[in-house]
């Protein structure tokens, strides 16, 4: 019942007109120690804004790993985006574990560059941060990435985006086994734990961006930081069961609010009947979940 109230709920936010929407999509009532969901340093897309308050065409791409190629989560972002700016173009391609480094291949360039973007989203860090994972490394592949699309399209700007947390799985013990003959196989027991190399991934992601003008959309943060996530998206009931991959209504809530984080920031950055200008963001304070879906 209350994974259909939620689909019914997920639609309706997504549906809405933008100019009646309050920017507020609240998590489920289950989720702790969520904050404010904003971007960092949204003055890094005052031209994009600008373009944006003087109605030409604003083309943005997404591009990311498994959530991005699942369609839910794009989609999302693309129909929130569109309802409250209806001259923003919106496309997408993402690909099946991949990292951000295969991104900064020369196919993968020619196909951003083919959609002369505006504003690129690059949402990866949930395959670096099932690896081995070296802050360094990382900041070399971003370098890569920006610099050679910024190369095919003067002018682009880019908003950067955490990963939203996962699970890996560890062996706690015995072993056992199945079968007989060539289909014996043995198997270890195991179970999921945090994979607290997300907070490292996202906190380097943020640290990219601060020190290089570029904005950030700390999701990790926003929806409950180390101490809670991805265990709020779980216990909501919209994670997989593999603990790495999200169902259709989680993504579909990401999407959501990642484009009203984008929306917030152009409403602080290019206040309507006023002259653009550029602010800080304010501190992150805790979001306190909407009444409406209490119990989900």
């Amino acid at each position: 019942m209350y994974r259909l109230l939620f689909i019914l709920y997920i639609m309706c936010a997504v549906s809405v007109p933008a100019f009646s929407q309050s920017l507020s999509t609240p998590f489920p009532f289950t989720f702790k120690n969520t904050h404010t969901n904003e971007l960092h340093n949204p003055a890094a897309l005052h031209s994009v804004f600008q373009r944006i308050r003087e109605g030409k065409p604003v083309r943005v791409m997404l591009i990311g790993d498994s959530h991005t190629r699942g369609n839910f989560y794009p989609r999302s972002v693309g129909s929130t985006l569109q309802a409250r700016f209806p001259n923003v173009e919106f496309s997408y391609y993402g690909i099946n574990g991949a990292w951000a480094r295969r991104f900064y291949e020369q196919d993968m360039i020619q196909r951003v560059s083919a959609e002369r973007p505006h504003l690129v989203i690059v949402s990866f860090g949930t395959n670096e941060a099932h690896g081995d994972f070296h802050e360094s490394a990382h900041n070399n592949t971003l370098d890569l990435l920006t610099q050679r699309i910024s190369d095919r399209c003067p002018g682009v700007l880019f908003l950067l985006t955490t990963p939203p947390g996962s699970y890996i799985s560890v062996r706690t013990g015995g072993r056992y086994t199945t079968g007989r003959g060539r289909r014996k196989r043995t198997h270890y027991a195991t179970s999921k734990v945090r994979n607290e190399r997300t907070e490292r991934v996202a906190r380097n992601i943020v640290n990219y961006g601060n020190s290089h003008n570029i904005a950030v959309w700390d999701i990790f943060t926003i929806a409950g930081g180390p101490t809670h996530s991805p265990s709020n998206w779980r216990d909501a009931g919209l994670m997989q069961a593999d603990g790495v991959h999200y169902l259709a209504q989680g993504y579909q809530l990401q999407g959501t609010l990642l484009a009203e984080a984008i929306i917030r920031a152009y409403e602080t950055v290019a206040p309507k009947g006023s002259q653009t200008r550029m602010m800080q963001p304010p501190t992150p304070q805790e979001q306190r979940p909407n009444a409406s879906v209490k119990g989900l």
